[in-house]
């Protein structure tokens, strides 16, 4: 019988307790060398969003004075940011209020505008009023996103922000 007729018949086995305690190891050891980014979920629902809905990015155009000292661990939030794209801009300020939630308000540079705001665990909408103006008064801290579309084109592509953090 050969070495490898033997290895064969070893993978043909049932996995037992001796193949989950190296399973086991295996992972410790891949999770501490190598672990999942602790936003990978996130990314990768964003990511399928806009492929799935062939949408224009909005960027980050300005934020406030904030973020200067983005290599310390201690930092401020950006209290406002602007997203600009070939449709629209919008610009939107954060609050943060009691615990784990802010309060969002922007405004958009267009006509009557589709608002979703897209959380953790959640999805929130609204529409503009008639000077641009939205509000989302409870928003679960943690990635979020906007995704916001024209009423008064319905032809345009809907603009989606960047996933930032409050």
């Amino acid at each position: 019988m050969t070495a490898e007729h033997d290895l064969d018949a070893l993978a043909a086995e049932p996995i037992d307790e001796q193949d989950l305690r190296a399973l086991a190891t295996l992972r410790s050891i891949l999770q501490a060398s190598d672990p999942v980014p602790s936003d990978l979920a996130e990314r990768a629902k964003f990511a399928m969003s806009v492929a799935a809905l062939e949408a224009e990015i909005a960027e980050i155009t300005t934020t406030t004075p904030e973020l200067a000292g983005v290599r310390s661990t201690d930092y401020d939030r950006a209290g406002t940011i602007t997203f600009s794209s070939e449709q629209l801009s919008a610009m939107i300020t954060i609050e943060l209020v009691e615990g784990t939630n802010a309060r969002l308000s922007g405004w958009v540079t267009t006509g009557p505008t589709h608002i979703e705001l897209r959380e953790r665990s959640r999805t929130q909408e609204t529409t503009t009023d008639d000077a641009g103006r939205f509000t989302f008064t409870s928003v679960q801290r943690g990635l979020v996103h906007l995704v916001m579309r024209r009423l008064d084109d319905p032809q345009s592509r809907p603009v989606i922000t960047p996933a930032i953090e409050i």
